[in-house]
């Protein structure tokens, strides 16, 4: 990531240019003591992905800079201040900004922030790619979009562990395997929140067509029963045999331990019926990032 500062503190500047530098490996393309040096056509030939800047500044402060180089300036912009009344921050973030730092400046919650805000925009980056690469596809490639990402979604997953899950023949398991394969491209470590799985999916699902509400919902609940199936058929082998590998090895990593325990004692009393299986909300974020770490794991083996 390559950033900009702008402060008319010298010794903020220089906090900041080390703190990039150091902790996030960054490079720092610039640094100017004023909103006034900086324009939108500038950053972007410095190809500036995210801007840190200061609210009050001698001869432009912070919020009249956004509006000066949005929508022009591509990248993201972080503001920093002193002052935190709401109605300040509300106007900030109104003209672009994509978070709000008070000072004086602590590195843990900087390097909390920017983290975040690196995170979002190379998701941000990985989608308009995505759309980049269906509407080549669309204009010349003979091939569908199923076809182009369908056969090779995960290589590093293999049939049997979709089938010790359970969910080998599921309709939401194409939709994990494309997930995985979106978050390997883009070396995502951590999960990303469910509505921008969903989105990401679905994007690439519609042909990069901008998804709706329903298609995005549509997805959610494809992977929901999947999810749940596998959540049913782990409980089952517990309820079986609480040795069994299977249940070991996936059991407390994909799922709650109260909840399992929760389930295979219903199966154990009689009452395993799907209606109260139903009932059971898995965390299907954590699922997912346990599902991701087995397809990492099984490329090292």
């Amino acid at each position: 990531m390559k950033y900009f500062i702008v402060d008319d503190d010298r010794a903020i500047r220089g906090s900041l240019l080390n703190l990039l530098e150091t902790d996030l490996e960054a490079e720092v393309a610039g640094t100017a003591e004023d909103g006034v040096h900086i324009h939108a056509s500038m950053l972007n030939e410095q190809a500036v992905d995210i801007l840190l800047i200061d609210l009050l500044m001698p001869e432009r402060d912070g919020i009249e800079t956004l509006k000066a180089i949005y929508p022009g300036f591509t990248g993201k912009t972080v503001m920093l201040s002193q002052v935190e009344t709401k109605d300040i921050i509300a106007n900030a973030y109104q003209n672009g900004a994509e978070a709000y730092i008070t000072k004086p400046v602590n590195r843990h919650e900087v390097l909390s922030v920017l983290q975040r805000v690196e995170k979002s925009l190379k998701l941000e980056k990985s989608m308009d790619q995505i759309r980049h690469s269906l509407q080549l596809i669309g204009d010349g490639a003979p091939e569908t979009v199923a076809t182009a990402v369908a056969p090779e979604a995960a290589p590093c997953l293999s049939e049997q562990v979709l089938s010790d899950l359970g969910i080998l023949y599921e309709k939401g398991t194409e939709d994990l395997l494309l997930l995985v394969k979106l978050l390997k491209e883009e070396n995502i470590t951590a999960v990303p929140p469910l509505k921008e799985l969903w989105e990401m999916v679905t994007l690439v699902k519609t042909g990069g067509r901008e998804p709706s509400r329903k298609e995005m919902k549509a997805t959610e609940q494809r992977v929901r029963r999947a999810i749940q199936h596998s959540f049913n058929h782990i409980s089952s082998l517990g309820a079986m045999d609480i040795t069994h590998p299977k249940f070991e090895h996936y059991g407390m990593k994909f799922f709650d331990l109260d909840q399992l325990q929760s389930r295979i004692y219903d199966i154990n009393q009689g009452n395993g019926d799907q209606e109260r299986a139903a009932g059971i909300r898995v965390n299907m974020r954590r699922f997912i990032g346990a599902f991701y770490d087995e397809c990492r794991m099984e490329r090292v083996r």
